[in-house]
């Protein structure tokens, strides 16, 4: 399996390629704190509640996988049998 590289490199080539990179000091804890300190928080949009989901719904949903499964062709979906097993002792339950 080749990777999709434009320019591939040996591995002696991959092991030397940063040695020309310029690094810095890595900065002190003081430094790491002021920087957070310093940074204008995001805070995080109010989140959604789940949406409540009623079982005429899951039984749709698993209807609808169920109807999936069925309309693909044999060679291009290979699907272990238990799952939908499963899926119709879950409906079943439901």
């Amino acid at each position: 399996m080749h990777l999709p590289l434009e320019q591939p490199m040996d591995a002696e080539e991959y092991v030397i390629a940063d040695n020309n990179l310029i690094t810095t000091e890595m900065p002190n804890d003081k430094e790491i704190i002021e920087a957070i300190k310093n940074c204008e928080c995001i805070e995080p949009e109010d989140e959604v509640p789940n949406k409540l989901i009623f079982s005429a719904q899951a039984l749709e949903f698993i209807d609808g996988i169920l109807s999936f499964l069925e309309q693909q062709p044999n060679s291009s979906f290979n699907i272990d049998i238990s799952l939908i097993q499963n899926l119709e002792k879950l409906k079943k339950k439901m």
